[in-house]
């Protein structure tokens, strides 16, 4: 490794590129989730191939963790883990690819960033923290920017639009209780074990619910349906795993998390240059307001108990 990366500076500029790039890489799941809807490829194909190509990277990870480990997982530890884990990777998948069906690629994102909200939420009702002025304006900053880009895809997408912003916000909302419930439990495993059970336990119902569908459709596994696949499993879920473990071992949990905002913006320059979904004013101020809403909630000076609980 060239010195200048093992130097505090160099740690530093290192673990922030790597927690940009994780979160770029990672909000790109919605982009190629709509050019494999386009190629005619349906929720639980796609699902599959992701987590078939993605599993046995997270088995090794898993199993190198494992063998490091003195004391073994306790059974419920790992019950828990599998639970979570159907609960994040099948479930909230299932929901978030879903009602990105409906929507586009830029409001799915924007939703979905909300969860830090959700979780600042459950904190609040359950240590009865006081809301103080500084979490007032985060939510209204966050909410009116989805609100005011959802508004807009209602009048173009009707009902339809409305359904899928409702699926994907009850994605996030699974999504935080999944944040909050894990948090302990990956403290207890570490995170690449935890990800290894949680993911293996995800594949059980994805396999079963994907053979169900596929009796009554099936989409022909094209190169182009495969290809996608591909880079729904490496670049968009493999690599920003471990991109933003990495930026959390340099840089720490806090910077790292301040970078995800970078996510959203990504996914609407990645949108509107290969998707060729519209971006203009409604969509950059929906944009600001929704960052800096989420960024001035997850700020330090916010509840130390919403943001831990994050």
């Amino acid at each position: 490794m060239p010195a200048f990366f093992r130097n505090p500076l160099g740690r530093h500029t290192s673990g922030l590129a790597l927690a940009a790039g994780g979160a770029a890489l990672f909000s790109l799941k919605g982009v190629a989730m709509k050019i494999a809807f386009s190629l005619g490829a349906g929720v639980e194909q796609m699902m599959t191939l992701r987590m078939g190509i993605a599993l046995p990277f997270f088995l090794i990870i898993g199993w190198r963790s494992a063998k490091r480990r003195e004391v073994k997982p306790t059974k419920r530890l790992i019950a828990i883990s599998a639970a979570l884990g159907v609960l994040s990777y099948y479930l909230c998948t299932w929901l978030d690819f879903t009602g990105l069906k409906f929507i586009s690629a830029q409001l799915e994102r924007l939703i979905l960033f909300l969860y830090p909200t959700v979780v600042a939420l459950f904190a609040w009702i359950a240590y009865g923290d006081r809301v103080t002025w500084r979490h007032a304006v985060a939510l209204i900053l966050s909410y009116g920017g989805v609100t005011l880009l959802a508004l807009r895809e209602f009048d173009l997408g009707g009902s339809d639009a409305m359904l899928g912003a409702g699926i994907v916000f009850a994605t996030a909302v699974l999504f935080a209780f999944y944040v909050t419930a894990s948090k302990p439990v990956i403290g207890k495993l570490g995170s690449p074990l935890f990800i290894s059970i949680a993911m293996s336990a995800a594949t059980v119902p994805i396999v079963i619910h994907s053979i169900v569908i596929s009796a009554f459709e099936t989409a022909p596994l094209s190169p182009a349906i495969l290809a996608t696949g591909l880079f729904l499993a490496i670049p968009c879920t493999v690599l920003p795993a471990l991109m933003i473990a990495e930026a959390i071992a340099r840089i720490g949990p806090g910077l790292t998390s301040a970078t995800g905002g970078i996510g959203p913006a990504a996914t609407a320059l990645a949108a509107a240059l290969i998707l060729n979904e519209p971006f203009g004013l409604t969509h950059a101020l929906a944009l600001v307001l929704t960052v800096s809403g989420v960024m001035l909630l997850s700020n330090p000076k916010a509840s130390t108990r919403a943001a831990n609980a994050a």
